[in-house]
């Protein structure tokens, strides 16, 4: 259970539902502003400035805008990794796109990149995860989509996170559970913030 800004206590899934109601209220332009702010932050950032590799994804119409982000780090010469989910294998695994015009429509009509064996990238700690979220709290636990990709393939690696979300969506306290991991670092429109320990 949390505390929102109205003082009602709800569980993950009203709290997915109230995001994204939160999302949908936002005008077309104050998304377009919020994604570019978001994007030259990510790019700011000392984690991405330090990445060798940098895993990140296409961006839905309800989500933190990453084209711009995509862009930069294909024109950076970093290595540019997209999940694709492997459900009955391995879980969520990144392969390396080397141009966006390479993308093709995967499950659920998301852009993927082309998937081989020599695209197949390993992280490692020079690695940064842009990691996608519906909220995030002021220790750095996030709400996700309730999928648990992320937060399996995140236990599982050394990286560093950089999670993406817009800045009404900061809750002070989020219900989490064991298994959900903290990010290194959460970047709204608004500001920056690093989580260490």
């Amino acid at each position: 259970m949390i505390q929102t800004a109205t003082e009602i206590p709800v569980g993950k899934k009203e709290l997915r539902a109230a995001m994204m109601k939160k999302r949908r209220a936002m005008s077309v332009s104050a998304r377009a502003a919020a994604d570019r702010a978001i994007a030259e932050a990510v790019l700011q950032h000392p984690a991405y400035q330090a990445a060798k590799q940098v895993f990140a994804y296409v961006s839905m119409p309800h989500e933190v805008g990453t084209g711009r982000i995509l862009e930069a780090v294909l024109a950076d010469g970093k290595l540019l990794g997209l999940p694709v989910c492997e459900p009955d294998c391995c879980g969520m695994r990144f392969y390396r796109l080397r141009a966006l015009s390479e993308l093709k429509a995967g499950a659920y009509r998301i852009p993927a990149p082309p998937v081989s064996d020599d695209r197949l990238l390993v992280p490692d700690e020079n690695t940064l995860v842009i990691v996608p979220m519906l909220a995030y709290d002021a220790e750095g636990y996030r709400l996700g989509a309730g999928g648990g990709y992320y937060d399996r393939f995140l236990a599982a690696n050394p990286v560093q996170t950089l999670g993406i979300c817009y800045a009404d969506c900061r809750l002070a306290q989020l219900p989490h559970d064991d298994y959900d991991i903290k990010l290194s670092c959460c970047v709204t429109e608004q500001k920056t913030e690093d989580f260490y320990g």
